[in-house]
C-alpha cells in the first residue's frame, strides 16, 4: 500500500488550527475581547499577539530556508516574552487578530512551497531541536503552542473543564489524522502531562502509555518530568 504524503495532511492541520483559534476568541464577549490584561492575567489579545510573534519568526526561517538565505539567529524567549508582552499591549484587536491571521497564512503558503522531503527528514536543519523534522516545528508554532494558550486563558479564568476540552479536541484532531507515530506519540505524551498536572490521573496513566507505545523515547523523558510526579509509581519499566 502506498503511503499517505504528509504535506496535505500537516497543511490541513494548520488550517484547522487557525480556524479553532479564531472560534475560540470569537466567543468571547466585547469586553474580553477589550480587556488589558497584566503580565500575571494575559488578556485575549496578550496570548494572540505572543502566539502571532513566534509564527512571524518561524515564517524569517522559512523565507530564508526557501531563498537558501542565512537562517536568522536564535533568541532567547525567557527574555523576549516580558518585551513583546509590553509592546503588544495596548495595541487594537482587530490589528493583532489581522497579523495573526497573516502569520497562519504565510506559513501554510511557505510550508507549500517544501517538499515531502524538506518537512519529515530528519537531521536537515541543525537549527530544528536535536536534528527534528521540520514538520514539529510547524506544528509546534502553529499547533501546540495554540493548543496551550488556549488552555491557559481558561485555566487562569478557573475554567478547567473547558481547559480539558481544548486539550482532547486538539490533541484527537491530530491522533485521528494519518501523521507519523512519533508525532502522535508527543501529543500522547502531552495530553498526559496536562491530566497528571490537573489531577486527571486516570485519564493520565492511558494517555502516557500510548505515548510510549508511539514514541518510545518518551519513556525516558518521563522519568524525570516534574509533570509527571504523581504518575511515577504507576509507570511501569
Amino acid at each position: 500500500m502506498t503511503q499517505r504524503a504528509f504535506k496535505p495532511i500537516l497543511l490541513d492541520l494548520l488550517r484547522q488550527a487557525q480556524i479553532s483559534q479564531n472560534a475560540f476568541f470569537q466567543e468571547l464577549t466585547p469586553a474580553e475581547l477589550a480587556t488589558i490584561g497584566t503580565p500575571e492575567y494575559w488578556s485575549a489579545k496578550d496570548h494572540v499577539a505572543h502566539m502571532t510573534f513566534w509564527r512571524q519568526r518561524l515564517v524569517f526561517r522559512l523565507q530564508a530556508l526557501i531563498r537558501q538565505e542565512t537562517q536568522p539567529q536564535s533568541e532567547n524567549f525567557e527574555q523576549l516574552n516580558p518585551v513583546i508582552f509590553e509592546e503588544q499591549r495596548y495595541r487594537p484587536w482587530l490589528e493583532i487578530l489581522t497579523e495573526s491571521d497573516q502569520a497562519y497564512a504565510e506559513l501554510i503558503s511557505l510550508s507549500d512551497q517544501l517538499t515531502e522531503e524538506d518537512l519529515t527528514a530528519f537531521n536537515r536543519f541543525d537549527w530544528t531541536h536535536d536534528g527534528a523534522p521540520l514538520y514539529t516545528a510547524l506544528m509546534g508554532y502553529c499547533y501546540e503552542h495554540t493548543q496551550q494558550h488556549l488552555a491557559q486563558y481558561s485555566l487562569d479564568r478557573n475554567n478547567l473543564e473547558r481547559a480539558i476540552d481544548t486539550y482532547e479536541v486538539w490533541a484527537s484532531r491530530v491522533i485521528e489524522a494519518e501523521v507519523p507515530e512519533p508525532l502522535k506519540g508527543y501529543i500522547f505524551y502531552n495530553l498526559a502531562c496536562f491530566y497528571a498536572t490537573h489531577s486527571r490521573l486516570e485519564q493520565a496513566a492511558p494517555a502516557l502509555q500510548q505515548a510510549f507505545k508511539l514514541y518510545p523515547p518518551s519513556r525516558e523523558f518521563a522519568r524525570t518530568d516534574p509533570d509527571l510526579v504523581a504518575l511515577r509509581p504507576n509507570q511501569s519499566e
